[in-house]
């Protein structure tokens, strides 16, 4: 069963399994999905709409910063129904392997940046399950009605992966 989240012009479904937390600070809102596990998603939505491309540079300068074994791969993706700026990370972290995904898109009210993290082990578990939230993404316009339109809401068996 899905639980569903909708505020600051946002919507989505997650596992209702999976703990949200909501973090308001100004100009920015970061909502935080932990999994049962230890893999996690990062949502944040940037009111002053900066650059997409200069938003997830600079989460990947913070992943360059931190581990010095990176793999990086440029891919394409879709968060909703939006084009997104899109890398696949691999790095060591405390012996083990882990893998990130960062993807960032411009909505009308906001930039957003989407991060998820996991051990490889849990993340063969739980990246069918990011990737479905982030399907399930949908964004309001400045007026409050929905600008991604065209399909039903997308909270496509978001069951628990992670058991």
């Amino acid at each position: 069963m899905a639980s569903h989240y909708k505020k600051h012009g946002i919507a989505l479904a997650y596992p209702e399994r999976w703990e949200l937390s909501e973090h308001l600070e100004p100009g920015q809102v970061t909502i935080s999905l932990i999994s049962p596990g230890t893999s996690f998603l990062t949502i944040c939505l940037f009111q002053d709409r900066p650059d997409p491309e200069e938003v997830a540079e600079a989460a990947l300068q913070a992943f360059r910063d931190e581990y010095t074994e990176l793999d990086i791969y440029p891919t394409r993706a879709q968060v909703g129904r939006r084009p997104a700026i899109a890398w696949d990370l691999e790095f060591f972290c405390l012996e083990l392997t882990n893998s990130a995904r960062i993807r960032a898109f411009r909505a009308p009210r906001f930039t957003c940046l989407l991060l998820f993290q996991g051990t490889d082990q849990e993340f063969e578990r739980t990246e069918d399950t990011f990737l479905k939230i982030a399907r399930s993404i949908r964004c309001r316009g400045t007026d409050g009605q929905s600008v991604d339109t065209g399909e039903e809401d997308s909270s496509e068996d978001l069951e628990d992966s992670d058991e």
